[in-house]
């Protein structure tokens, strides 16, 4: 997907998103492979990053559902007419704390498809006209259907590194 006109911080996950797919079609298809990658992989397994000091594979299947609920507040806000900067926030101050490797990956998978559904239905409940909609987080300006397309090639990033470092 062509990514200009998204902050340059985000234009590596757009990148990874297939031209003229309808992204709720993404969303379904992407939660889909995530899990079919991560059907196999043992708890044990899933306790350990790639190499010392990276995240554990819970870990980041937790980060994804972090990052997921927050970008969809920062959506809900701009959709809203929200004026004021959101603020950013520290995915590794959150990884460091999650607590992740307590819970079993299936637990983790099961709240994953919960979040997504409710993203969905976040979504589709938007109008064209709040879709377009502008807000700034961290920063950086974008419109509510940016944030819906960084959710999704935001996760294609995450679960390609799983799949080449992790699996």
């Amino acid at each position: 997907m062509n990514s200009s006109g998204y902050p340059e911080f985000y234009q590596q996950y757009i990148e990874k998103i297939p031209e003229d797919k309808d992204p709720f079609e993404l969303l379904t298809i992407n939660l889909k492979n995530t899990i079919k990658t991560l059907a196999m992989v043992s708890d044990n397994q899933a306790d350990k990053g790639y190499a010392e000091g990276k995240w554990s594979i819970k870990e980041v299947v937790q980060h994804l559902i972090d990052t997921e609920r927050i970008f969809c507040f920062r959506a809900l806000a701009f959709a809203r007419g929200e004026a004021g900067k959101l603020p950013g926030y520290d995915h590794n101050e959150y990884a460091a704390n999650c607590q992740a490797n307590s819970r079993t990956l299936k637990s983790l998978l099961e709240e994953m498809k919960l979040v997504r559904a409710s993203t969905i239905s976040l979504f589709k409940s938007f109008s064209e006209d709040m879709l377009l909609k502008v807000g700034n987080a961290n920063g950086l300006e974008m419109k509510v259907v940016q944030v819906l397309h960084i959710l999704i090639g935001h996760e294609l990033h995450h679960v390609w590194v799983l799949d080449k470092k992790y699996l």
